[in-house]
């Protein structure tokens, strides 16, 4: 289909038919205001902020969010009449606006505020009365709803309708008492809700986690990967004189969307926890680094089969590959088991992609709770079926977030068959003549499934109906630390000793141990004669993760770690040359290019990307009519 030709603000432009004015001008560096519009929202055009006057049309304002280029239109944003129009809209917006920029959370980064600055009227006309709401209303334990700032854009409640497929929040009453309430006064319960304070263009909706917390400008950030499942999503996390105060969504359409769960958005503040372990302590008493790793190699070398190890599930591609070589050596048969692993295999080749579920003519999803296993390719799914057009085949025993579509297929297996009913799929009507490409989509159903019968029956689909896999990972980096070799799935009964990094197993410290070294960030019952080496979290971490997809993500932490607090490498090098390995790297950069060198799958580690991405451009509007 050709381009369109157009002219907007006097200049030239070609772009896909279908393109709406508002996106047209965005390619020139031309700000039209939006409220109500979002890209990765249905139009609708309620706010009308977007108002412009173009020809051939009518001799009025339109609002560009909801009309489409046409060939040789010609738009004018800043003619007299549509910079009248917006101010005009603006006026009405603000009429019973709070006038709360100082204690708003949104202050500082809030669209009204900007939009009233370029293109409202200095001085209001609207002298009467302004309607007051009971405030701030919890739509959940961790959002707030200040109804007095809401413009009524509809933003929260397409999202919930489009995106997540819930029906939680709605408008009550009419015209000017309208407002947002959550559906029979109930609590939020979807686990994307949190994506609506992102969304909200004003202060309306608020996070109770960091309400008051800070301001945009007295906070730092930076670009980098949720730690909390193998979807690898982008986040920005915000950091104030050394804590983590907020996490927000980073839009990558690579992966995520901009969407992130609320697992990923609110599940941080352990990371400012006062009772953090700072210094190793050796059964309850302060010791030096020197003494607590020199007592723990002493007691775990050579312990071959009689050593536990309980993997972190956020283990870095770095440490995991330095981990590797004390496993190769000293630590040479231990038993490691990774939390939150599955048991489904490493890949033998490239797999799908998170982005071509959006081109799927068919989507099976196959032993997987995806709503808490992989959050973000739930919405992913839903968008491919809504938006997309997809068809929809479930294999698993117990309903699941998906079946809200009404065109989704949901074969029940009994918990351990998935494979047996994979195997009859191929006939299935929905098969026989796709349409398209065909995403297989499979777990190991939570430990329940023979994960080779059902890799081997997912090929064979695959082959059959020229469909791609993915197999879903449950684990951070669970793909990253397959490729490294040390993404264990031993049970650890009847060890001797245990070295837990990260949070203790999931059954707990086996009994047989006579001898525990943790390596956590946290005080965790159990630890009281053990060995405890202090950890950074996630938002001190450097290195990298590798996602469910197989796209290796770098990490780029907001705080930095404060002696006597050290690295994750920097504390395996010290424990490697206690076991007498020699682990001799100076920094995070020669673990990275020595890892891209010896194993494919991270290849590109050595090619790092700028820590000081580029700026995104700031538009500066017209002036006032």
């Amino acid at each position: 289909m050709p381009d369109i030709n157009l002219t907007i603000d006097g200049k030239k432009l070609s772009v896909p038919a279908g393109t709406l004015i508002v996106e047209a001008a965005k390619t020139i560096g031309i700000e039209i205001p939006v409220f109500c519009y979002h890209h990765k929202l249905d139009p609708v055009g309620a706010c009308r902020l977007c108002l412009v006057d173009f020809s051939p049309g009518p001799p009025r304002p339109q609002t560009a969010c909801t009309t489409p280029v046409s060939e040789g239109m010609v738009v004018r944003t800043q003619s007299a009449m549509a910079v009248q129009a917006r101010a005009d809209i603006l006026e009405f917006e603000l009429a019973n606006h709070p006038l709360d920029c100082p204690v708003c959370d949104k202050g500082g980064e809030c669209p009204l505020q900007d939009f009233t600055f370029r293109h409202g009227y200095p001085t209001s006309r609207i002298d009467g009365p302004r309607l007051h709401f009971k405030k701030p209303i919890p739509l959940s334990d961790k959002i707030a709803l200040d109804r007095e700032r809401c413009v009524l854009c509809y933003r929260c409640t397409r999202y919930y309708d489009e995106v997540a497929w819930e029906q939680e929040l709605t408008t009550d009453e009419r015209g000017v008492q309208s407002f947002i309430t959550s559906q029979f006064d109930r609590p939020l319960q979807s686990i994307f809700s949190g994506n609506i304070i992102d969304l909200c263009p004003v202060g309306a909706l608020t996070s109770r986690v960091w309400r008051f917390e800070s301001r945009p400008w007295d906070m730092s950030h930076s670009e980098t990967i949720c730690s909390r499942c193998s979807v690898g999503c982008s986040v920005t996390q915000w950091q104030r004189r050394g804590q983590l105060v907020r996490v927000t969504s980073r839009e990558n359409d690579d992966i995520d969307e901009g969407w992130i769960c609320d697992r990923g958005r609110f599940d941080y503040t352990d990371v400012n926890d006062p009772s953090r372990v700072r210094t190793p302590t050796i059964a309850g008493r302060k010791s030096t680094w020197a003494d607590a790793i020199n007592l723990v190699a002493a007691r775990i070398k050579g312990k071959g089969a009689k050593l536990g190890i309980s993997l972190a599930q956020d283990v870095t591609n770095e440490e995991a590959f330095l981990f590797r070589r004390l496993l190769d050596g000293p630590l040479k048969g231990a038993k490691v088991k990774m939390h939150g692993r599955t048991a489904i295999p490493a890949p033998a080749d490239p797999t799908m992609r998170i982005k071509e579920i959006d081109d799927a003519r068919v989507i099976i999803v196959v032993a997987s709770d995806i709503e808490n296993d992989v959050p973000i390719i739930d919405l992913r799914v839903k968008k491919a079926v809504s938006k997309r057009g997809a068809k929809l085949i479930v294999v698993y025993p117990e309903g699941v977030d998906l079946d809200r579509h009404p065109s989704t297929v949901h074969i029940r297996n009994a918990k351990g068959a998935a494979a047996a009913e994979v195997r009859k799929l191929a006939s299935h009507e929905l098969l026989k003549n796709p349409g398209g490409p065909v995403a297989i989509l499979f777990g190991d159903g939570h430990g329940s499934e023979d994960m080779n019968e059902l890799a081997a029956a997912c090929g064979d689909l695959a082959e059959q109906v020229g469909g791609k896999e993915m197999p879903l990972y449950r684990a951070t980096n669970e793909r990253g630390a397959l490729a490294a070799g040390v993404a264990g799935w031993d049970k650890l009964d009847g060890v001797e000793a245990i070295l837990s990094w990260g949070p203790p197993p999931t059954a707990g410290i086996p009994r047989s141990a006579k001898f525990i070294a943790a390596w956590d960030h946290l005080p965790r019952q159990g630890y009281e004669s053990a060995v405890v080496l202090p950890a950074a979290t996630f938002a001190e971490r450097q290195g990298s993760y590798t996602n469910v997809e197989g796209t290796v993500q770098f990490l780029r932490p907001p705080i930095p770690v404060q002696p006597p607090l050290k690295e994750g490498w920097e504390v395996l090098c010290e424990l490697g040359a206690a076991l007498g390995v020699r682990l001799d790297y100076p920094g995070i950069f020669p673990i990275q290019r020595e890892l891209a060198s010896k194993v494919p799958a991270f290849a590109s580690l050595a090619q790092p990307p700028s820590p000081d991405p580029a700026p995104p451009p700031v538009l500066v509007g017209p002036a006032h009519p």
